[in-house]
């Protein structure tokens, strides 16, 4: 008579398995010469039981999920798995490493741009060498490239002096759209380079003004 067909969502709870890899031992009994063994399976990094798969789950749920790498290590311990968290910032840092060559085409592309988007936010690290843990830092963040293929580049200094953005777009030449922060004054006065304003920056300048102006308040123009 036909059939009826109804859809579920299920999930598959992440699965953790450990691969062998079994290499033979080649040598010869009736020469002198050593035994050989054949080729190990490449690893992005040497001597670490952590394979592709790994690195990129670890990377994936810190940096695009957000989750702390404590809690990651809950997470893995949770399914029996006991990896302590400075084994995998460790990890982390080594991809970092591996990954640095991306980065600088990145970097390249960026400075190909005809207009950066820069900002600096507050950032807090807990622990820093020789630094308070209620020490402030600055996470960079530029933006540029192609609609299609936008860069975004972040960019850690324990600074927000003038030298961090000059350094960042070192020779930069094109339009670079800031706030109205004077850290970015050295920066707009380079050759070939025009600093654009902030709407939303402006804006928010006026309703402050707005605010504690009684004649705007009585919808008299601030200025003619």
């Amino acid at each position: 008579m036909g059939e009826e067909v109804s859809e579920q969502l299920e999930i598959v709870p992440m699965q953790i398995r450990v691969i062998k890899h079994v290499r033979k031992i080649y040598g010869c009994r009736h020469c002198e010469t050593a035994p050989v063994t054949a080729d190990k399976p490449a690893q992005l990094i040497e001597k670490s039981m952590a394979s592709p798969s790994v690195l990129a789950m670890l990377l994936t749920t810190k940096y695009v999920d957000g989750l702390p790498l404590h809690r990651v290590e809950k997470v893995l311990g949770r399914h029996g798995i006991d990896i302590p968290r400075q084994t995998l910032a460790r990890g982390v840092i080594q991809c970092g490493e591996h990954l640095q060559p991306l980065l600088n085409l990145m970097r390249d592309r960026l400075l190909e741009s005809r207009v950066i988007h820069c900002d600096e936010t507050r950032v807090q690290v807990l622990k820093e060498p020789d630094r308070e843990s209620s020490s402030q830092s600055w996470m960079w963040v530029q933006t540029g490239g192609p609609p299609n293929q936008p860069v975004i580049l972040f960019d850690y200094s324990i600074s927000r002096a003038q030298e961090v953005p000059t350094r960042l777009l070192n020779g930069y030449r094109g339009y670079v759209m800031t706030d109205d922060y004077a850290g970015y004054n050295a920066l707009g006065a380079q050759t070939g380079v025009e600093r654009l304003g902030c709407w939303a920056h402006a804006r928010r300048s006026l309703l402050k003004h707005r605010k504690c102006s009684p004649k705007v308040k009585r919808g008299v123009p601030i200025s003619r």
